[in-house]
C-alpha cells in the first residue's frame, strides 16, 4: 500500500520497500524566489532611516520584523488525494496568503496548477475518477462551507450542498456512482447581528448528488464524527470525539479556572518581571536547568485539525494527549451496518484513510500505521502528521 502524509506542512510519499520521498511544488518555489527577488530589489525602500533609540527596540517590543529580517513565505500542504491512476495525485497547497489546487504526475515529475486564490480556505476534497470531477469543500465569507464540484481542469461547475452549515471532508462511496459521504455541522448566529457565534456537533451525511437524495448516517449530539470514509462493502469509518459543550454547560471548566486563577496570576507576574530582567540585566530570573536557548523559547504554534485548534506546546504535558498529537478520546470507529454499535479500531487518531477493500492507514500525529486484515504495521515516523491518504 502506497500512502501520502502531510507532516509539518510537507507532503511525503511512502511505499513499502523504499525510502520515503518528499514531494515539493515548483509553483511554491517560483513564488518564493519571486518574493525574495522583490525584497532584494525594493529592500532599500523599507530599510530603517536611523538607528533605533531607546532601551527596548520597537521591533522587539511590538513583535515587528524589519524588511531585511522578514522570513520567506510559508509553504504548507493542506490536503492530498489520489487522482485518476496510481501515478498521479491532487493536492491543496498554501503559499503565503494564496491557496491553490494542483495535480501532480509522479513519473513525469510534472505539476499542473488548476487554480489558486487569495484568502481561500479548503475544508477537504476528493476526486471521482469515473466522471473526472473534483469535490471540494470551500469555506464561504459568512462562515459556512459547502461541497462544490470542479472538472479535472479546475473549472467550477456548481455546488451539491447548501444551507447554514459547515460541510467538510467529502469522500466517494466505492461502487455507488455519484454518491459521497461528508461531515456536516449546523451553525448558530446572533439574533440581531446575524454573525456566526457557534458551530454544532458534526454528523455524517450520505448524498446521492445524481438524484438529490440525502441521508444522515451518524448523528449524536454528544460526539463529533469527522473525516468519514466508506469501503466497497458499505462499512462506514470515522473519527469519533466528544463534541464541544456550550459555554453555559461547562461548569467543571469554570470551577477549575477559578481554582487555578491564583497560580496563573503568579505565572503572569513572574513572566512580566522575567521580561524586564532579560531587557535590563540580560539574564533571566529562572537560572535552573542551564542557559536558555532559542530552541527552548520558540513558539511551537498551533495546528488546526478537523475544526479544532491543537496547542502544540501543550501536547507533551497534557495527560489526555499522552504524548500524542490528539487526545485518547479521538477514536477511529467502524460501523458495519446501519444501527450497529461503532467498533473502536484505534485511539489518538489524528487522521486516516481507507481503500476500497477496507484497509486502513491512520496516524496518531507522530506515527503512521496500516491496518490490513486486522494486522497493524508501522509505515513511518514523522513530526506533526496532520493527515494521511491512500494513493
Amino acid at each position: 500500500m502506497r500512502t501520502l502524509s502531510i507532516a509539518n506542512g510537507e507532503l511525503w510519499l511512502h511505499a513499502e520497500g523504499s525510502a520515503s520521498r518528499q514531494i515539493e511544488s515548483p509553483f511554491a518555489k517560483e513564488l518564493i524566489e519571486r518574493a525574495a527577488q522583490s525584497r532584494r530589489n525594493t529592500g532599500w525602500k523599507h530599510a530603517p532611516r536611523e538607528e533605533q533609540s531607546g532601551v527596548i527596540p520597537s521591533n522587539s517590543l511590538w513583535g515587528r520584523r524589519s524588511g531585511a529580517d522578514a522570513g520567506p513565505m510559508q509553504v504548507r500542504f493542506l490536503h492530498a488525494c489520489r487522482a485518476a491512476d496510481d501515478d498521479s495525485l491532487y493536492y491543496v497547497l498554501s503559499v503565503g496568503d494564496t491557496t491553490g489546487v494542483f495535480r501532480r504526475h509522479l513519473a513525469e515529475d510534472r505539476e499542473v496548477r488548476l487554480f489558486h486564490r487569495a484568502g481561500w480556505a479548503c475544508e477537504g476534497f476528493t476526486f471521482n475518477a469515473e466522471d473526472r470531477r473534483l469535490f471540494i469543500a470551500s469555506r464561504n465569507a459568512d462562515g459556512t462551507a459547502h461541497v462544490e464540484v470542479y472538472d479535472e481542469d479546475g473549472n467550477r461547475t456548481g455546488a451539491i450542498t447548501d444551507g447554514d452549515c459547515v460541510d467538510a471532508s467529502p469522500s466517494l462511496v466505492p461502487g455507488r456512482g455519484k454518491t459521497v459521504v461528508y461531515q456536516s455541522s449546523g451553525v448558530a448566529r446572533h439574533a440581531q447581528g446575524g454573525h456566526l457565534v457557534a458551530i454544532g456537533h458534526a454528523c455524517v451525511n450520505l448524498l446521492d448528488y445524481g438524484s438529490g437524495r440525502l441521508e444522515t448516517l451518524l448523528d449524536d449530539r454528544h460526539h463529533d464524527f469527522v473525516g468519514p470514509r466508506m469501503d466497497a462493502q458499505g462499512r462506514l469509518f470515522a473519527i469519533r470525539r466528544p463534541a464541544d459543550k456550550p459555554v453555559h454547560q461547562r461548569a467543571g471548566t469554570a470551577l477549575s479556572d477559578t481554582l487555578l486563577m491564583p497560580f496563573r496570576l503568579l505565572k503572569a507576574v513572574f513572566g512580566y518581571l522575567n521580561f524586564f530582567s532579560m531587557v535590563y540585566g540580560k539574564e533571566p530570573l529562572r537560572s535552573s536547568g542551564g542557559p536558555r536557548t532559542p530552541e527552548l523559547d520558540q513558539d511551537l504554534g498551533q495546528l488546526w485539525l478537523h475544526g479544532r485548534m491543537i496547542e502544540l506546546s501543550k501536547v507533551q504535558a497534557d495527560p489526555q494527549h499522552g504524548g500524542f498529537l490528539v487526545p485518547r478520546s479521538w477514536e477511529l470507529v467502524r460501523i458495519d451496518r446501519p444501527g450497529d454499535n461503532p467498533e473502536v479500531l484505534a485511539r489518538h487518531v489524528a487522521g486516516f484513510d481507507v481503500d476500497r477493500r477496507g484497509n486502513v492507514v491512520w496516524t496518531n500525529g507522530y506515527d503512521i500505521f496500516t491496518l490490513i486484515d486486522g494486522a497493524r504495521c508501522g509505515v513511518a515516523r514523522q513530526q506533526q502528521v496532520a493527515s494521511v491518504a491512500v494513493l
